[in-house]
């Protein structure tokens, strides 16, 4: 028979941050040069309804946002979830750029799909017409947005992912739009 709480026993040393990622959670934080945003998505059991999540962070201020999605034909796309949840951060980032109390010098959306890193280099990203279209719009977007701050558009790697609250934000938001935890 076991006593006590196994809860304790359950818990694993690599969900313990370390220092560095606390020291870089708090540098991302009050950062006042650069705005950073997370971004995720989410699907509903195969269903082509998305949940799309973002967070804001910079200037002492967290911000997360989230909505659903809807596109049938693109079942199980997940792809495509990632790439209209960018084009959803855009979106939302001249309402958040003014509510900032200084404009930042710099701007830069994380992505966790690896595909992202050839938005500028490839004139088509997949072979799905509807993810070219989107990815059309992001560049068009990005390129009226660099008039005014530097926008960057980035993949976030593994590094980046671990003990990450902002990605973690923004990955729960999306699943809570369908009453999903974790």
């Amino acid at each position: 028979m076991v006593q006590g709480n196994r809860k304790q026993q359950l818990m694993r040393r690599e969900k313990i941050p370390t220092k560095e990622a606390k020291e870089r959670v708090e540098k991302w934080l009050f950062d006042n040069e650069t705005l950073r945003v997370f971004v995720d998505a989410s699907e509903l059991n195969y269903q082509g309804i998305f949940g799309l999540g973002v967070c804001f962070v910079g200037q002492g201020e967290t911000n997360v946002k989230s909505k659903k999605h809807y596109n049938f034909t693109l079942k199980t796309n997940n792809v495509y979830a990632e790439v209209v949840a960018i084009d959803y951060a855009l979106d939302l980032l001249k309402k958040v750029m003014c509510n900032c109390l200084d404009e930042p010098l710099k701007v830069v959306i994380y992505s966790d799909w690896v595909g992202i890193s050839s938005l500028e280099s490839k004139p088509e990203l997949t072979r799905q017409p509807a993810i070219n279209v989107l990815a059309e719009q992001i560049k068009k977007k990005k390129y009226q947005f660099n008039s005014i701050t530097e926008l960057e558009i980035s993949y976030m790697d593994k590094r980046l992912k671990r003990y990450n609250p902002y990605y973690r934000a923004a990955h729960n938001a999306a699943r809570k739009l369908f009453g999903k935890s974790k």
